[in-house]
């Protein structure tokens, strides 16, 4: 994570590793994001991950897509209890110096996803 570029496949493994919890992950390469400071990164990506853990007894799936114009890091929560509280309305200013917007899908009783969308 050096030259001012972050590699997302890389953090992503870090945090998996650091973490004590069950993930499918599938992740491609690639994925570099050009920003500094990968510690505001690492808090978001965490506090979604931890969200997720208390909506499921199932193991997250945590995917990372290549695209031509950006890549998106997925996190989803199958079979999620059907009242999600909100999340923090503060993530949206910590993905902006990463020019990265985030998307909630929310399918009751099936899944719940988070898209962190980030353009090249």
């Amino acid at each position: 994570m050096a030259d001012g570029q972050i590699d997302l496949k890389q953090l992503v493994h870090l945090i998996y590793e650091n973490k004590d919890m069950a993930a499918n992950l599938c992740l491609d390469e690639g994925c570099r994001i050009h920003a500094e400071d990968p510690k505001p990164l690492v808090k978001v990506i965490n506090y979604l991950i931890n969200f997720l853990k208390e909506l499921t007894e199932l193991p997250l799936e945590i995917s990372l897509d290549l695209h031509d114009d950006g890549c998106t890091l997925g996190l989803m929560a199958l079979n999620p209890k059907n009242e999600i509280p909100a999340v923090s309305e503060h993530l949206s200013e910590a993905l902006e110096t990463y020019q990265a917007a985030l998307e909630t899908v929310h399918e009751k009783e099936r899944y719940l996803l988070f898209k962190l969308k980030f353009r090249f």
